[in-house]
């Protein structure tokens, strides 16, 4: 078992307490800084972090996915406690960092290009984040001299497996964070669409500095506008044709016709900053739109 020092608490949610400690990691014999998230005495509290820890396990060693350290269990007030040991983030997260003012586009392209490497790797393991935000992303030191900050997704314990079914499928309520779902979520599809349905908010939500919905009043308002009028954000307009183009794709109405996160990779939008980010098809590049395109020229 190993050893470690509580320093401090760094938050609280509905599944325990996340906290900064010290430990001692197998195999290291060193002491490192990390984040601790434990588990309260409900079962689903500790079955979610059990079911997260599965889920970081698929991940290690991408650099766009918070990492996992290992677990341990330990006993407080006669409960058995589950630990799970996980990176710390000193920079706090991407929602820190959006509350301070908006970001330049030249940043909000990188920011989105690492965000699109990481659904890769969680889509192509067949997981849907299904509470992407801002929140959930976490800020590190940036190996990158055109990065400011490397941002990690975290926080899987809402996700959904290749093994598990759409169980809600039919109920109309919100499984994450209301203001970043889908239309088809509303009723409860969970696919790696509602990911990138997700991210086109948090992309308009890092250029202007204000939530996709930032009109809405309540979430039974927006609970009409997606589940029965399936409306999208609306997207400023004071966005470039590229910025603008990008977003449309993220937000289909269709998720069958959604762009996936590798299909966004080759979008103009972020060839801006990577001209060689992930292409399969060169002939594809413009040839996706050119209606639009030609319009927009003409």
């Amino acid at each position: 078992m190993a050893e470690w020092k509580n320093l401090r608490v760094l938050g609280k949610g509905t599944y325990g307490m996340v906290y900064l400690a010290s430990v001692i990691l197998p195999k290291e014999h060193k002491w490192r800084v990390v984040a601790v998230k434990t588990s309260n005495s409900f079962s689903f509290s500790f079955d979610s972090l059990q079911k997260e820890k599965k889920i970081l396990e698929l991940f290690i060693g991408c650099e766009e996915i918070l990492q996992y350290y290992f677990y341990q269990y330990s006993m407080e007030a006669s409960s058995v406690i589950y630990n799970l040991f996980m990176e710390f983030a000193p920079y706090g997260s991407l929602g820190d960092l959006i509350r301070k003012e908006a970001l330049p586009e030249k940043e909000v392209i990188i920011y989105t290009h690492m965000l699109l490497k990481g659904l890769c790797c969680i889509h192509k393991e067949g997981v849907v984040h299904c509470d992407l935000k801002p929140d959930n992303i976490l800020l590190f030191p940036s190996s990158d001299a055109h990065a400011k900050y490397q941002l990690k997704i975290a926080d899987f314990g809402l996700s959904k497996t290749r093994e598990e079914t759409n169980a809600d499928l039919g109920e109309i309520r919100f499984r994450g964070t209301p203001f970043y779902m889908s239309p088809e979520s509303v009723v409860g599809l969970m696919e790696s669409p509602l990911d990138i349905w997700s991210l086109g908010c948090i992309v308009i939500e890092m250029i202007t500095g204000f939530p996709a919905w930032c009109n809405i009043q309540s979430q039974q308002e927006l609970m009409w506008k997606l589940g029965f009028l399936q409306e999208a954000p609306k997207i400023p307009d004071e966005l470039n044709w590229d910025c603008k183009n990008f977003l449309s794709k993220c937000f289909v109405k269709d998720p069958k016709e959604r762009w996936t996160a590798n299909m966004l990779l080759d979008h103009p939008f972020i060839q801006k900053e990577y001209p060689t980010s992930s292409v399969s098809n060169p002939s594809s590049f413009f040839s996706y739109d050119i209606v639009s395109f030609v319009s927009h020229m003409g």
